[in-house]
């Protein structure tokens, strides 16, 4: 079994991911407009962002993820009242995950703050690439034929629904209960998330 370092840029938060292996998680490109919207609130888009818009971003179980210094240091923003709680560092600004709702056992965790040198090996290659249509730029083929996005939300579920019955859900160090550990800040912006 493998841990993964976690780390804002200061420093300030830190943590682990444990028991990550390629086949355990995965690992995408998100490409949506409001994964843009969030580096850009942040004014971190350069170094979260790839030459085409898009976010490196490793799924896991809630349970495996452990905040283990600067908790207090966690902000959530979300682009609308319904849309996704996205977890960055008050600190340094550091983009940190993404979650659904307290109950679903799914974390995102943003390449910013994955600071384990080994992260390659331990993630694994990207899978998929999704939200093409949002791209800044024309994605080269080779990079959506070696991660094509056909059957990744199928896998997702399934992976999603496995972690939900094998008790993944829990802990999540985002939520206490249903609660989020902070109150998320509304960033609303013109076609947000629904």
């Amino acid at each position: 079994m493998d841990n993964l370092a976690l780390a804002c840029r200061c420093g300030t938060i830190s943590g682990r991911a444990i028991k990550v292996y390629p086949h355990h998680g995965t690992r995408v490109v998100c490409y949506c407009k409001d994964c843009q919207a969030f580096a850009q609130a942040l004014g971190v888009a350069e170094t979260t962002l790839d030459a085409y818009g898009g976010t490196d971003i490793y799924q896991l179980p809630a349970a495996r993820v452990q905040i283990h210094r600067g908790q207090e240091q966690v902000r959530c923003l979300r682009l609308s009242e319904k849309g996704l709680y996205r977890w960055y560092a008050g600190c340094c600004n550091t983009p940190i995950a993404n979650t659904l709702a307290p109950r679903m056992p799914l974390i995102g965790l943003i390449h910013t703050f994955i600071s384990d040198p080994g992260a390659e090996g331990k993630t694994g290659p990207i899978r998929a690439r999704v939200n093409l249509g949002g791209a800044t730029g024309e994605i080269p083929r080779e990079l959506v034929r070696s991660a094509p996005a056909k059957g990744y939300v199928r896998k997702l579920l399934f992976k999603i629904l496995q972690w939900k019955l094998t008790g993944q859900s829990r802990p999540n160090p985002f939520f206490t209960g249903n609660q989020p550990i902070c109150t998320p800040e509304i960033h609303a912006q013109s076609g947000g998330e629904h």
